[in-house]
């Protein structure tokens, strides 16, 4: 199937947000409003206009295309059982892509306060310019595997067990984010948000073998079989390894290189009133607004500490040289896997031949098993001068990654279903 969607709405609206002016009004305005009053308050040279310019490239097109295939091959087995084996695979093409634009094309020193004066791409009236495109690609394929027993025998059971794949540049329609590389898309080739390697769910239900017409207490009187017979016993098992995690860094645009000893720091340094740092452009063309910059890898250090809440490793990551782009895949880590065993009760009271009680005991999470969401995992901006800054290519500790990086704060959810902490849920229905 080949399925063809126009994308969020949002971006295709905002463009207009360009074309005006937003203010919010202090308490105790009135109208009717001068907007000639509120615009002319502002200077129309500086760089702060109090709104967000956006351009679209002219590549730009709608709509985002997927094209979907599967085939499946489904075999009976012995004890009313069914097993199906699929693959289902998909590819998206054209899909919505983010970047910057106006970007920083040169720096140089202020002879007197050792300042950095940037030049941008198209003059500095705007810093960098948010830009949407079109054109991203994604590519998804999965093994599905099912397992059904038909309800025989008093037991029915039900099993799935994925294994899946999900790559490309973008995560497309309004889940794109910037580019980190604003040169080249291809560069964030990667994991998708969405991207869950191996998925599991298993369900049963038994009914107990007690009361009238079953193997135990077949002739039970009246009393006895309403409140030994007709219980049922079920059990759900969901397990999957984890999301990915986008490791980011904090990083100006432009630091400041000490002409004395090489060092790279993030402001200028005056000896006895002179400059004795020169500004160079940090990450290429900038960007620093958008949160997008990644750390390089520590070759032969394991990203994962698995030590207790301590989930990631700091000293895997370095802050990239001045003028590169850190090495470190989109996506390229995985946070914890999830895992949870809920269990259910339930039993018909009859009560007369059109009405019955029903009662129900449900427990989720009854193994009260802690599944943590994934941790916070933005480096710090350690450049600088400090016990705790760093120089490009040194590792990062603990201490100069944040202190929270990489450490396990909360659970998935605190909500009936998947993550929560064990919860009991009584329920009792009339039915007639």
């Amino acid at each position: 199937g080949y399925y063809y969607g126009p994308g969020q709405t949002e971006d295709q609206l905002q463009p207009i947000e360009s074309d005006r002016v937003s203010t919010t009004l202090p308490p105790g305005s009135r109208y009717p409003i001068d907007p000639a009053a509120i615009i002319g308050g502002y200077d129309i040279n500086s760089p702060e206009l109090h709104f967000q310019p956006r351009a679209y490239l002219s590549g730009y097109r709608i709509p985002e295309r997927v094209l979907s295939y599967t085939a499946s091959i489904e075999q009976q087995l012995p004890g009313n059982a069914l097993l199906t084996v699929a693959y289902v695979g998909s590819q998206g093409r054209n899909l919505f892509l983010r970047s910057i634009t106006n970007l920083i094309t040169g720096v140089a020193t202020d002879p007197k306060t050792g300042a950095a004066i940037i030049t941008r791409q198209y003059g500095n009236r705007f810093a960098e310019i948010d830009v949407k495109t079109s054109g991203g690609t994604d590519h998804y394929d999965s093994l599905q595997t099912t397992l059904n027993r038909r309800f025989s025998n008093g037991f029915t059971l039900g099993a799935q067990w994925t294994w899946g794949h999900s790559i490309g540049d973008t995560n497309g329609s309004n889940e794109a984010r910037t580019a980190a590389n604003p040169f080249d898309f291809g560069a964030d080739r990667g994991n998708n948000t969405f991207d869950v390697r191996h998925s599991f769910t298993l369900s049963t239900l038994y009914e107990l073998p007690f009361g009238r017409n079953r193997l135990y207490l077949n002739h039970a009187g009246g009393l006895a079989d309403a409140f030994l017979g007709g219980w049922r016993l079920g059990g759900m098992v969901n397990a999957r390894t984890g999301i990915p995690v986008e490791v980011l860094i904090t990083r100006n645009d432009v630091v400041y290189r000490d002409n004395r000893t090489g060092a790279i720091v993030n402001h200028p340094i005056l000896v006895n009133g002179t400059p004795v740092t020169t500004a160079v452009i940090n990450t290429p063309g900038g960007g620093a607004s958008r949160g997008i910059r990644r750390p390089d890898v520590v070759s032969g250090v394991n990203p994962y500490l698995g030590n207790g809440l301590h989930f990631l490793n700091p000293a895997a990551f370095a802050m990239p040289a001045p003028g590169t782009f850190g090495n470190l895949g989109r996506n390229a880590l995985r946070g914890p896997s999830l895992a949870q065993l809920d269990f259910t009760l339930d039993k018909q009271f009859p009560v007369s031949e059109k009405t019955r009680l029903d009662f129900r005991v449900e427990v989720f999470n009854i193994l009260n098993h802690a599944n943590f969401a994934n941790p916070p995992a933005i480096l710090a901006n350690a450049q600088g001068t400090g016990p705790n800054q760093l120089q490009p290519g040194q590792p990062f500790t603990a201490a100069a990654g944040g202190g929270s990086f990489g450490v396990l704060n909360s659970t998935v959810s605190r909500g009936l279903g998947l993550g929560t902490n064990r919860q009991i849920q009584f329920a009792l229905r009339l039915s007639f």
